[in-house]
Formats: C-alpha cells, sequence, structure tokens
C-alpha cells in the first residue's frame, strides 16, 4: 500500500529556518545506540515479564509495552506471560507472541510489503519556532485522513479574535471565517482522494501571513483496508491503553497522522510513556515544539517512575534535539548527556 504522503505536501512548507536555527540543527547530540531499524511493529499488551534482546544488545532485558520492534530484535515473555505486538504489515495486525520461548519478531511479524511511515525521522525544523503572531496548523497537517468531515485546528494567537480558514484543492474552494480555533469541515464541497491532494490555510485577523499545511485522502480500497484493520483491534481482548497503542500504529504506519494525533491526545491521561513520547514524535513533525517538549518530559518521568531504561533513552535523545531547536543550549547539554548515560546501560 502507498503510504506516501500527497505530492503538494512536499513543495508546502513555505516558511523557512532562521540562520540561528540551522547553525543550532548543525551541533552534536548524543544519538541512540542504534538508529538504523526495519520497523515491523509495536509491543502493546503485556501480561507477566516480557524480556526483549535488539540486534546490538549484549543481553536480553525487561521491556515494557509500547516497545518500538525492529527486524533482527528477539522477544521472550516468560512462561505463562502474555506479549501482544501491533505489527506494521495491515495483513497481520495482531500477533501474540509464544511464551516460554524466544522468538524473532520477524518470524510473527514480517516487513511490510510496502515501506511504512515511522517517527524515527530527524527533528528538523523549517520555521521559526518562536514566532507566536501566527496560527501554526495541528491537524490536518503532513498527513492522510480517513475522514471526509475532518477537524481542522490550529493553535490561538495573541490579540486575534477572528480567523479565516480556506480549504483548496480538486474543484473545493472553502472559506469560513470564525472566532474559535477549530472547526469541522462540513463535507461540501466533497473531498476526493487525489494525489495532488488539499491545502488549508488559516489567516489571524492580526495580522501577519497565513499558515499552510497539506493533506490528502486515502483511497477507497486503502482507506476500507484501515478500517477493517482498526475494527479488528477494538474487537480483541486489549485493555484501552492497549487499544490505544495498537490504533495509533497502525495509524502512523499508514500516514494517518491527523487520526493518531487525535487519538493520543484523548489518552493524555495514561501512565504509559509510549503513548506520551509517541504524541510528543507527532507534535515534532509538524513543529509544535513547546507541545512536543511537554509530551516528551511527561514519557521522561513515566519511564522513570516505570524503571523503563529504554523509555527513558529515547525520550533524552528527543529532549536534546527538540532543546537544541529551541536554542535552549544548556538543557540540550543536559538531556544530550543524560541520553549517553543511559543508552550506555543497554549494551
Amino acid at each position: 500500500m502507498n503510504t506516501r504522503l500527497p505530492t503538494i505536501i512536499y513543495f508546502a512548507l513555505l516558511l523557512v529556518a532562521t540562520p540561528a536555527i540551522i547553525a543550532n540543527q548543525k551541533k552534536a547530540v548524543a544519538k541512540p545506540a542504534s538508529n538504523s531499524c526495519v520497523h515491523l511493529g509495536r509491543l502493546v499488551s503485556i501480561r507477566g515479564q516480557v524480556q526483549l534482546k535488539r540486534r546490538n544488545w549484549s543481553n536480553y532485558r525487561p521491556t515494557a509495552i509500547g516497545a518500538a520492534l525492529c527486524q533482527g530484535d528477539l522477544l521472550q515473555p516468560n512462561r505463562g506471560a502474555r506479549a501482544i505486538v501491533q505489527c506494521a504489515d495491515p495483513k497481520q495486525n495482531l500477533w501474540i507472541v509464544p511464551s516460554g520461548i524466544s522468538s524473532g519478531v520477524a518470524r510473527g511479524c514480517y516487513p511490510p510489503e510496502q515501506p511504512v511511515h515511522t517517527t524515527t525521522q530527524p527533528i528538523t525544523p523549517t520555521r521559526d519556532p518562536f514566532l507566536n503572531s501566527i496560527p501554526y496548523i495541528i491537524y490536518p497537517h503532513r498527513t492522510w485522513l480517513l475522514s471526509y468531515k475532518p477537524t481542522l485546528r490550529w493553535t490561538a494567537v495573541p490579540g486575534a479574535n477572528n480567523y479565516v480558514v480556506r480549504v483548496r484543492g480538486a474543484g473545493v474552494n472553502w472559506v469560513r471565517e470564525v472566532n474559535t480555533t477549530s472547526i469541522v469541515y462540513p463535507g461540501e464541497p466533497p473531498l476526493k482522494p487525489v494525489e495532488s491532494g488539499y491545502l488549508l490555510t488559516v489567516e489571524a485577523d492580526s495580522g501577519g501571513l497565513p499558515t499552510k499545511a497539506t493533506f490528502g485522502l486515502l483511497e477507497r480500497q486503502q482507506a476500507t483496508s484501515v478500517q477493517a484493520a482498526a475494527e479488528r483491534i477494538t474487537q480483541a481482548d486489549l485493555t484501552p491503553e492497549a487499544q490505544t497503542l495498537a490504533l495509533a500504529e497502525l495509524y502512523i504506519g499508514r500516514g494517518l497522522i491527523a487520526e493518531a494525533t487525535q487519538l493520543l491526545e484523548a489518552a493524555t491521561g495514561s501512565q504509559i510513556p509510549a503513548v506520551h513520547y509517541l504524541l510528543g514524535e507527532l507534535y515534532a513533525q509538524i513543529e509544535l515544539f513547546p507541545q512536543a517538549v511537554a509530551s516528551y518530559q511527561q514519557a521522561s518521568k513515566l519511564a522513570l517512575i516505570n524503571k523503563d531504561t529504554e523509555a527513558q533513552a529515547m525520550a533524552a535523545y528527543r529532549l536534546a534535539e527538540v532543546y537544541q531547536v529551541l536554542g535552549q543550549e544548556d538543557k540540550a547539554a543536559y538531556w544530550s548527556k543524560q541520553s549517553r548515560i543511559v543508552y550506555s546501560k543497554l549494551l
């Protein structure tokens, strides 16, 4: 299945990073122990103790709900334990890992026939992260959609009372003026699954340029496949948090970033570090850096409480990246050091 985002997405980033941001990005941040991963799925449910051995780890280590799984990883639930993985390949969906033995993840979740979207790319800003005089679009932004009546949402601008919202493309030229920071697209004119996608702009009445974002709708056959997989997840014997992670994995893999973001935002009361970490990843992708920091910090806090070493390392690594983008060098250096220290414990 094609998970490539609409062509227009790659030409709609009209706000350019300042020289200071570019300079900050050139400074080194401690990198993860391994950043080469053929993503095969995510561990969404654990009952009992489950151990994981990464390809570059010397030993098995206890793992936790939300761990991303790569080709070459080994899972070993203790006898009587139960582990469930949401596979990245839509034809497989959920895999119940055999207990009492070691299983290669690739035996239960084979590599997808088509590349899947992941959140592992570096954080590289294309705009000034300090500019708050324009309404940054939260969703839909660089995403596919399932809904033909999507919620359009953006950040508030200090001093603004009204916003002009436009959706254009494929015969659609829809305009509304609202005094809120969100509106549901009414479905008329109808949106269509076209390769060129749609351009969303939001302009505040306080002045400044409008912000732009692009999105597209999945083709009907692909949307039907995703909806069928989502139905299997909701009907499975999963806790609410396991269901959330499984659906988020499904949506992210298909490039349904807006769907995954809304799902994870509704679960911010979760005590699972991966819920907050994934939300931070999605915020960082659409350059909502303050929101990303808050999510990564919550993931770090919960990982420390849960003694989840790998989740601590991942959150520290991303916090170093984001603080570097924000020009907060002391915090970037602190989290970079924490990342190195914690990652060294995993080797």
